[in-house]
């Protein structure tokens, strides 16, 4: 016996759960149905009511309740019943209301089936047959209104008066025993009590009141080697209900999840209900239930068990109630490739032609307060001339330049050589007098050819500050078939971005070159958990980072440096804004839900590194 089964099921469904493995066959012989009787019987019906199908809950939840209904129309016909109940002295302490006479008559008034016949045993130092089988109710409630409290608990007796009594039952019926008690009694004469009430196809049903464990152990024995179900209650408060349990006919209604062995389910006035484990993936549940007349009927429901979906954040800066890039001063300085090499084509057009393009419609969303100045090599000398020192500040740091801008990179003609660590040395006198973020944004289709050490001057930038280089990889591969060298290209190019705490960018296209322009010219930020950094992004950029739920700590590269702690929930998307009026940096939150999308808790990192 399981430990639990003596405890208040009338409140704790769990624990009924856990109580036995049931035989379903159990009851379905030994009761003398043939074919012809069970034709005459109502239709038999289990139905779950809770969950819904198909529900889909997040993995944080171990179980689910599981609520239905179960009976048959029309009740169990030519049902004879008798009522085997406790009379011993024991009752004036653990059911001074008498509320297991109640419970009984309320069993009484409450059933079903209008052919049904009911008799009342009492048992306490013997068995005595009070009411023998009889249609007529008013009588039957009259009689277990009149038991007292006194004597014994002979409980085998009390099964041997009823067996005795259903001497006098229709030829075929269904016959079945409630048994209720508060106690224990002498355990071989119970089992040989049971073992008649099994060899004449008598169901019993057995109802404690306590929590004596020896007690349940034969109770449930009984219940089980008949048919039966056991329920146990610490409470007489919930005697009622007890009884009322079996007015449908059910006898008992079984839980299992994904073929797991069945667990009993409590039995209500309602239908049934229980809590059964759910696991990650698909959890198949079937409710199987027996009657008390040997018949068996199922449903089921499926409930799928998903991981958390993901959380996003999006970021955005404002100033002066203006769309901004940052929440600080900030200038960007556009290095522009204008080498031989940019004639080659992408997609039957130059790629100076598609970098002109798109620079040229960046000045138009970029925010009017961004610093901007724009710089160009080898676009002065030709290639045969070997200029290493072909480059030239165009337009220098300002807010009000955009045309300016506009017509240097108009007037750009690809010529001659890639002096990138040349070029990249003179960036350092760009910014002037400049005070706030600097960032150098360098569009290039290949490597250095002039000897110089682009990596070194990158590092050499820091100097007096940071100055990240984000390198654009801007058709790479397309002047040589050789793999070799786009491996070496990237190699070079991705060096010059760590050596500056910049990012490395390929763009194979014109909208891959749009996107990666708009991921350079905000000011970065880096999203961390712990002490460990899981995604990094930049204001201004379209995307919103996918995060699973937790507690974030998002660092800006602001001058100077800003910091805010997030809070993120699954299937949420929270829209940081960030506010800069004069010295001061505020921020407000927005909260909305979105789909659910899967996240894989490793997937922001690997984002972080791609984007590196």
């Amino acid at each position: 016996m399981t430990k639990n089964c003596g405890k208040d099921t009338s409140n704790r469904i769990a624990s009924l759960l856990s109580c036995t493995a049931l035989a379903l066959t159990a009851g379905a012989t030994g009761l003398g149905f043939g074919a012809a009787a069970h034709a005459q019987l109502g239709a038999f019906e289990v139905e779950i009511r809770e969950p819904a199908p198909d529900l889909v809950v997040p993995n944080e939840q171990e179980a689910v309740e599981v609520v239905g209904r179960a009976e048959i129309q029309g009740g169990v016909r030519n049902l004879d019943l008798f009522l085997v109940m406790d009379t011993s002295k024991s009752l004036r302490k653990t059911d001074p209301d008498n509320h297991r006479s109640a419970g009984a008559v309320g069993l009484v008034k409450s059933l079903l089936w209008t052919d049904a016949k009911i008799g009342v045993v009492d048992f306490d130092k013997n068995g005595r047959l009070v009411s023998p089988l009889s249609s007529d109710r008013t009588a039957v409630m009259a009689a277990l209104r009149a038991l007292d409290q006194n004597g014994k608990t002979d409980l085998a007796g009390g099964i041997r008066a009823a067996l005795e009594g259903f001497a006098a039952a229709r030829p075929g019926s269904t016959r079945v025993m409630l048994l209720f008690t508060d106690g224990r009694s002498e355990e071989e004469d119970a089992r040989t009590a049971m073992a008649a009430a099994r060899d004449q196809g008598v169901l019993v049903s057995t109802l404690l009141l306590g929590s004596d464990e020896k007690g349940a152990a034969i109770l449930q024995e009984i219940a089980e080697g008949t048919g039966g179900s056991f329920v146990a209650v610490t409470d007489p408060a919930s005697l009622p209900d007890a009884f009322l349990s079996l007015r449908t006919g059910v006898q008992r209604v079984a839980l299992s999840v994904n073929e797991s062995p069945p667990a009993l389910a409590r039995l209500t006035a309602e239908g049934f209900a229980a809590k059964v484990p759910v696991e990650l993936g698909e959890n198949r549940i079937v409710a199987r239930a027996s009657s008390i007349d040997g018949r068996q009927t199922e449903a089921s429901t499926t409930v799928t068990v998903r991981t958390p979906g993901c959380a996003e954040l999006e970021l955005r800066a404002e100033r002066d109630g203006e769309p901004a890039l940052s929440i600080s001063n900030r200038a960007v300085e556009i290095v522009v490739d204008g080498s031989g090499s940019m004639w080659g084509k992408m997609g039957g057009r130059t790629k100076i032609e598609i970098a002109k393009e798109i620079l040229d419609g960046a000045l138009q969303w970029l925010p009017p307060d961004l610093n901007l100045s724009l710089r160009a090599y080898g676009h002065r000398s030709d290639r045969r001339e070997q200029d290493c020192e072909d480059t030239e500040l165009l337009v220098a740091t300002g807010v009000g330049n955009r045309a300016e801008i506009q017509s240097a990179i108009r007037a750009l003609q690809p010529k001659g050589q890639t002096p990138l660590g040349y070029s990249l040395a003179q960036v350092s006198g760009d910014f002037g007098d400049f005070v706030g973020e600097r960032a150098v944004v360098l569009v290039t289709d290949g490597l250095e050819s002039c000897d110089g050490d682009a990596e070194a001057a990158a590092r050499a930038l820091q100097a007096a500050g940071p100055v990240p280089v984000h390198v654009i990889g801007f058709g790479l591969g397309s002047r040589s078939s050789d793999a070799n060298q786009g491996t070496e290209d990237l190699s070079s190019l991705q060096a010059i971005a760590d050596a500056s705490g910049g990012r490395f960018i390929t763009a194979g296209s014109a909208s891959e070159l749009r996107r990666a322009l708009g991921t350079t010219v905000g000011t970065p930020y880096s999203v961390w958990q712990g002490d460990v950094r899981v995604a990094q992004a930049t204001l201004g950029a379209d995307a919103p980072i996918r995060l699973p739920a937790g507690e974030y700590r998002v660092q800006l590269d602001s001058v100077p440096a800003h910091e805010l702690q997030v809070t993120l929930t699954s299937e949420q998307k929270a829209t940081v804004v960030l506010q800069r009026d004069a010295a001061t940096v505020s921020h407000s939150e927005a909260r909305a839900a979105i789909p659910y999308t899967t996240c894989d808790p490793t997937m922001a990192t690997e984002k972080s590194a791609a984007g590196d």
